[in-house]
């Protein structure tokens, strides 16, 4: 397993003195890459400290990544929205008119908020941008009361550019269309982003989800493969955050191999996510191992999400956190 890139998130350490002691783990350990997650807040309030973390880390010879950890509601992470929160008139649209709490990929003022935090998120010293489950908002990961058929986002700039695109009004109802205009619409945002970032000096990674839905970006992964600005593209087979009784070998195999053809087509680098919060049963270390073992198989990274078993984060913290985290490390080249 040559040159595999191996390593993990790092969240919620703002004390430049405690996050050197948890780098250092980190390259003790034999890992050689972090990402910092980059929160709407920690933009606010934290630049010049996560400039410093960042260095910190470049220090210890790792390759950072920095991702817009849960910024205006519409990407991955355990973070809220000021954005959102401040902006309501930006909010994403339901099909039966109703708002929600994230913004609109198309909404021309999210667009400037998200080119402002890529100027920012770069300026950190970042080697990669990491566009982490770039997603419309699904009221159903919430617990909403919503029929299945309910979809997102029918604002006024949705509705505009897709009668631009198609001389017809966008109909209510998700049909084909609708799904594909969802996904062109997620493409052209990261498109512009993307080009941004390669303009600040740094390179693009994309982590889809392993779904087929329009709701978290493109059904064929090869329409964002094919993009002139990307460098890295990801996936996160959480077999016990996504299915049921998946065989973490087999569900990270699935997707793996589905990832690795469409990079080797595109001559991308490919990542792989190993699960690495919310694991329960005596059986997570060893289904952590298995996971693992078959992303070294096949990709070219390897990260885990997150460090130490998501210890920190209580809401989301694997049962056995530090042997969920030695499982990974154990497994490592």
């Amino acid at each position: 397993m040559p040159n595999i890139e191996a390593g993990t998130s790092y969240f919620g350490v703002r004390d430049p003195e405690h996050a050197e002691t948890d780098l250092d783990r980190f390259s003790d350990a034999g890992l050689d890459a972090v990402l910092h997650t980059f929160s709407e807040r920690d933009r606010e309030f934290y630049r010049e400290t996560m400039a410093d973390i960042v260095a910190a880390s470049h220090d210890r010879s790792l390759s950072v990544y920095v991702n817009p950890w849960g910024v205006g509601g519409v990407f991955g992470g355990e973070a809220f929205s000021r954005f959102v929160a401040r902006n309501p008139d930006s909010r994403q649209v339901l099909n039966t008119g109703e708002r929600v709490s994230a913004a609109c990929f198309n909404d021309p003022a999210f667009r400037e908020f998200v080119r402002e935090w890529t100027h920012d998120a770069a300026g950190l010293g970042a080697d990669v941008l990491f566009w982490d489950e770039p997603h419309w908002h699904n009221v159903h990961w919430y617990g909403d009361d919503h029929p299945n058929d309910v979809w997102c986002c029918r604002c006024e700039h949705c509705r505009g550019l897709y009668r631009e695109r198609y001389d017809e009004s966008m109909p209510a109802t998700e049909t084909e269309r609708v799904s594909t205009f969802r996904e062109e619409s997620m493409l052209d945002f990261l498109d512009e982003m993307m080009a941004l970032t390669r303009d600040e000096g740094a390179e693009n990674a994309v982590c889809l989800m392993p779904t087929q839905s329009a709701d978290h970006g493109p059904r064929d992964w090869a329409q964002l493969a094919k993009n002139d600005h990307i460098d890295v593209l990801a996936t996160d087979p959480y077999w016990a955050a996504f299915t049921e009784d998946a065989e973490p070998g087999e569900y990270v195999a699935r997707f793996g191999k589905e990832l690795v053809e469409i990079t080797d087509d595109h001559d991308l680098r490919s990542q792989l996510w190993i699960q690495g919060f919310g694991l329960r049963g005596d059986s997570a270390p060893d289904d952590v191992r298995t996971a693992t073992r078959t992303a070294l198989d096949l990709a070219d990274s390897v990260f885990m999400w997150g460090y130490d078993g998501c210890r920190a984060i209580s809401k989301i913290a694997c049962a056995e956190p530090m042997a969920v985290w030695e499982a990974y490390l154990d497994e490592l080249p």
